[in-house]
């Protein structure tokens, strides 16, 4: 299986259930963009926001919040950072615990049955692309001042 996403996460261990000697080769995380730079992350800042949110508006609510309310904004990406961490980590033993061959890098084909990771070669009666996509530029003026969720982030 060619990608660590959602779609070849679910792939490579449903195949893996049913006998067949699996490999998944990933360049980034595991996880893909939903859960190392899009949903998971978004989720974690929307609630961090939300919170603010309710505090801000907690007075309206009944309650009183005596001295000042501070945002440590460090606090709030490592927790998010490391939170992602766990679940690449989670992604990484369920693959193990399957006996899934783990291959860090990329994969380009060398013929119909045949990839390359590096330097090295790995064979395959079948191979799964299920790499996802990947954010592209617009050609627009300004389109220098934008990020994809790669690097929003960071």
């Amino acid at each position: 299986v060619i990608g660590g996403g959602s779609g070849g996460m679910a792939s490579a261990r449903r195949a893996a259930t049913y006998g067949a000697k699996v490999a998944i080769i990933e360049g980034k995380a595991y996880g893909g963009t939903c859960v190392n730079v899009g949903c998971v992350p978004k989720k974690v800042m929307y609630n961090t926001a939300h919170v603010a949110e309710v505090i801000a508006e907690a007075k309206q609510f009944g309650f009183t919040i005596e001295g000042e309310v501070k945002f440590d904004w460090g606090y709030i990406k490592k927790a998010r950072d490391t939170y992602i961490t766990r679940l690449n980590r989670i992604y990484e033993n369920n693959l193990d615990g399957q006996n899934i061959k783990r291959i860090q890098g990329y994969a380009s084909f060398v013929s119909k049955d045949t990839v390359r990771v590096g330097d090295e070669l790995f064979k395959a009666k079948h191979i799964l692309v299920a790499v996802g996509g990947a954010a592209d530029l617009l050609g627009v003026p300004g389109d220098e001042y934008l990020i994809d969720s790669d690097g929003f982030f960071e």
